[in-house]
């Protein structure tokens, strides 16, 4: 089974209410033109399956938000950034997973890599430095203030990586 896509609008956690078995995802993307973030997931029977988010924006414009349900697919890590283009002084993909399990644990996955720069290359670091003044205007999609509030925790510290291939360990 793969993750079904719900909205690009994101429930509330508040008073812990975003139903079990629910997948949230911040992307932000620093460059030019538009870029694409594919993730793979495990299900119970240890199938996999990528999910592909096209289109990505440069973060001035809009910042992509993404809600599915996950009848027990986990992350498992894996990720693809395609279509990134520099203009700047950092730049690329960055992206952060929150998500329910059908327990109601929550977890969280946010992009990460050994690549080194001499600029922060974190979202709401300088020179990428955000707050929720700053973020609101960039995902008008999420209409509930305590779901961009999440968002905007979900994204920052997120690190900005280039085109290819990445994985991250998930806990």
């Amino acid at each position: 089974m793969a993750i079904t896509f719900q909205t690009d609008d994101l429930s509330s956690n508040r008073s812990s209410a975003l139903p079990n078995g629910t997948l949230q995802l911040v992307a932000f993307y620093d460059g030019s033109g538009v870029a694409t973030l594919s993730f793979e997931t495990k299900d119970t029977n240890g199938a996999l399956s990528w999910t592909t988010v096209k289109d990505i924006p440069n973060f001035s414009s809009q910042i992509v938000t993404k809600q599915y349900t996950i009848k027990g697919e986990v992350p498992t890590g894996n990720f693809v950034i395609e279509g990134v283009v520099a203009n700047g002084v950092v730049d690329g993909v960055a992206f952060g997973l929150l998500w329910r399990d059908l327990s109601g644990g929550y977890h969280i996955l946010r992009s990460n890599g050994v690549a080194k720069g001499t600029t922060a290359d974190f979202v709401s670091a300088w020179p990428l430095g955000m707050n929720n003044t700053v973020f609101a205007p960039r995902v008008p999609q999420v209409t509930d203030g305590y779901a961009r509030e999440t968002a905007l925790a979900v994204i920052s510290g997120a690190k900005l990586l280039p085109s290819g291939k990445h994985s991250l360990q998930v806990f």
